[in-house]
């Protein structure tokens, strides 16, 4: 049973900030390339349509064939609309409609009330994770309480369910940039492709330009590693992620 009164209490951020810099040890992080091999799985955890594209389109669209995703909301608070439940079809249906352009065909959804996903872990634990080499998170530092929680539920079903010992957790950035990151995805190639995606949530560039944030963050990373746009992730062994 998850202690929400504790989880909540941890959610300090000094706390958390404090043992990720005592793990990379006041040094000065070069990212490198994140390649995944051919016959790598990667399982990407989306707290709503549209997360696994804003933070990993460029995963997406160079590892569609590695990828499995699941989305754990409905993203029924998503706009500013009163009819919530009519928010929720056109959500899901912008991110089938990106899917079918990624060519995705593996994906599920857990439906969990967008807002209450710390609330669910029951829902949460029906995803089987056993096969997985990475798993990616949005990071926990992310300005959104969906988006933390997952950091959460995942540890504790690390603890219920089996894995592969070599597993990596990979945080990814939206809502909040990461001040650490230590490995990047080159999107240089494949950053028109992700502006595309990203403006085929249309619903959610309506009050709010992603397709412009999120590709600037993207241009604004690849200054840090001398590329064009980059995606930037934070991998950790479980030792390391367990210890958040």
């Amino acid at each position: 049973m998850i202690n929400f009164k504790k989880i909540y209490k941890d959610f300090v951020i000094g706390k958390k900030y404090l043992k990720l810099v005592n793990y990379f040890h006041f040094e000065k992080i070069d990212p490198v390339e994140l390649i995944i091999q051919p016959e790598e799985k990667c399982l990407v955890l989306s707290p709503h349509f549209d997360d696994e594209t804003f933070g990993c389109g460029g995963l997406l669209l160079r590892y569609s064939q590695n990828v499995h995703i699941v989305c754990l909301t409905d993203g029924k608070f998503g706009t500013v609309q009163d009819n919530n439940e009519e928010i929720v079809n056109i959500r899901k249906k912008e991110f089938t409609n990106v899917m079918e352009t990624l060519e995705i065909t593996s994906y599920e959804f857990l439906d969990i009330q967008d807002g209450k996903l710390i609330f669910n872990y029951e829902k949460f634990q029906q995803i089987e994770i056993s096969g997985y080499d990475y798993i990616f998170i949005p990071n926990y530092f992310e300005n959104h309480k969906d988006h933390k929680a997952v950091t959460f539920l995942l540890k504790q079903l690390l603890k219920d369910k089996r894995h592969k010992k070599s597993l990596k957790i990979v945080s990814y950035e939206i809502w909040s940039a990461m001040t650490m990151p230590n490995y990047f995805i080159d999107v240089t190639k494949v950053i028109r492709k992700k502006r595309e995606l990203i403006q085929l949530y249309c619903s959610q560039n309506k009050n709010l330009w992603f397709f412009k944030g999120i590709i600037s963050l993207n241009a604004y990373r690849g200054m840090l590693v001398n590329r064009g746009w980059a995606e930037m992730y934070t991998v950790l062994d479980l030792k390391t992620f367990k210890k958040i």
